[in-house]
Formats: structure tokens, sequence, C-alpha cells
């Protein structure tokens, strides 16, 4: 319930401008009716203008939110057939929060303020919120916002790496913050991304993921094959990840799978892919060779963990 109601202070703030605008629904006070007293003063005395501090100016918006909260979402509930917004349930309360908060956070990259996204993220987590959910369901979706305004070209290629690396860069902060991210030898793992691969969100929040679940990780973002192979062949890992996040660099895959099985033929490494560009190649495990293709980061890194049963 608690839960609820944050997340309606939330919205509330979105749909604040619409109200003031004067586009609300019949049977649903409009912001003047709701700050009446506040717009009257007394009969023939000063004006609101004259008489409201800039202190008072600065708390308005406070004042409306609570008043949108307290009076207008409650009347929106009546309009469509709920007494309360009560009968909702605690997992419906808890997605909408997550729906309102990956929006605002989306707002606050778009607006390029580095330090208020990183405060937003910072309160989350004070909030209660899991690492897990921070990262896959408040800063991937901006990431992937961020990738669709490159291919509309609403947004430059240098404006995209620019936003997303500042992301990366929280990531790891946040993670490595976490007094639980500390291995406990469940396994070792490399991750890296498909040589060319320029889209590396996804293998950073994957790292982080791997973390938490008690792995040793090694990232690679930026290697060549030749590199891969060499680090696989002198380094024992347990399971080598690689990450495509574009369809083109798929063409090479198998051969880049045939290339790291043999460079780590004496540590016997399990060999996993993932990233974007699987969710809609469409191809089977055997086109890679590879020993498993996760297509999200939660269900690689319960499917390495069976890999290494039996080892």
């Amino acid at each position: 319930m608690g839960e609820c109601r944050d997340a309606r202070g939330l919205a509330s703030r979105q749909i604040a401008a619409t109200f003031w605008e004067g586009q609300f629904m019949p049977g649903i006070p409009h912001v003047s009716e709701l700050y009446a007293d506040e717009f009257r003063g007394p009969a023939h005395g000063p004006t609101l203008s004259s008489r409201v501090d800039r202190s008072s100016r600065r708390d308005w918006k406070g004042r409306l939110s609570d008043a949108i909260v307290n009076k207008v979402i409650p009347s929106l509930y009546a309009a469509h057939g709920e007494t309360k917004p009560g009968g909702r349930t605690a997992q419906e309360c808890a997605e909408l929060r997550r729906r309102v908060e990956a929006e605002r956070f989306l707002g606050l990259v778009l607006s390029n303020s580095p330090e208020a996204q990183w405060q937003h993220l910072l309160g989350l987590r004070a909030s209660g919120m899991g690492l897990e959910t921070l990262l896959m369901e408040i800063m991937a979706p901006a990431v992937r916002e961020l990738g669709e305004m490159w291919l509309n070209d609403r947004m430059s290629f240098v404006e995209v790496t620019t936003k997303s690396a500042r992301l990366q860069h929280m990531i790891r902060s946040l993670g490595r913050s976490d007094s639980d991210f500390l291995p406990d030898g469940c396994g070792s793992v490399l991750l890296a991304a498909a040589p060319g691969e320029q889209h590396t969100f996804g293998l950073f929040v994957l790292a982080e993921m791997f973390l938490a679940a008690g792995w040793s990780v090694s990232l690679e973002a930026n290697s060549t094959m030749e590199m891969l192979c060499e680090l696989v062949a002198s380094r024992r890992f347990d399971a080598v990840g690689l990450s495509v996040g574009s369809e083109r660099f798929l063409a090479p895959v198998g051969s880049q799978v045939a290339a790291l099985r043999q460079a780590s033929e004496a540590h016997a490494s399990r060999i996993f892919l993932g990233g974007w560009a699987f969710t809609t190649a469409g191809q089977s495990l055997d086109d890679y060779g590879a020993d498993l293709v996760a297509v999200d980061g939660r269900s690689a890194v319960e499917k390495a963990e069976t890999l290494l049963i039996g080892r």
C-alpha cells in the first residue's frame, strides 16, 4: 500500500502539467479549485502575485503534487469505478513504481544531468530497490531508448556513446559499493564483447549480475579475437561468455566460438553466448557451437551455473 502511494505520488508530478493547462475531466477538481484559497485574497485586497513571496512560490509545486495525490488521484479512481486505489495488488503497485521510476530516469539521461542520474539511482537503492531490478528495469530501458534514438537519427553516435559510457561507470560504482558483491568461489567467467561490437552496456550489467551470484569476473569490452584466445589459453576460466548486441556481428560467431574452444581446450572452459542480437536472430544453438545461448542476464547466470555441475 505504501509503495502504491509512492508510485502515485511520482505519477502525479507527471500529470500535474495537464491539470494546470486546464485539460481536466468532468467531475475532477481543477487546479484552481484545489488551491482556491491561494488564488483568492481578501476582498479588494492584494493579488496572489503581490502577497506570495518567493519561498512560497518555490513550495507551490510540492503543494500541488500533494493536492493531486490526495484529491485528484482518488477522483480518477472513482471516475473509473474504483472507490480506492488499495484494490491494486502489491505486485501491481511495485510494477507501477518501476515504470514511473524508469521514465523519470530516462528523462534525466536525456537531459544530460549525470549528477542527477546518480543521485536518483542512489535514492532508489536507499529505498530498498535491489541492484538487479535497478540494472534491468531502470537503467537498461534507458539504454535501449538511446539505441532506438540513434537508429532513428534522433541522436548522434557520439551522444549515445557518451551517455552509455556514463551509465556504465555508474553500474560499476553501484556494484562495487554493494557489500554483497564479493566472490565466494562459485566459478570464474570471462565476459567479452564480440570483436567490433560497440553496444557493451549489457555486458557491464551482466558482469554485475555474475558478481552478485558469487562469480569471479574478468571483463573484456574492446578486445580482438586474437587477444581473447591468448587470454583463455593462459588463464583458466570455468566459463567464457561472448556478447553480441548487433545482428551484423552474428556471421562470424560460429568461427569465434570454435577458436575460443580450441584455445581453452586445456581448461575445458564452457562457452556461452548472449546479447540483444540473439533475441531476433532465431538460429538454434547448433548454429554457433556454443554450450548455451541466453537472451537475458538472469537466465545467463542461472544457465552458466548449470554448466559447472559435474565439472
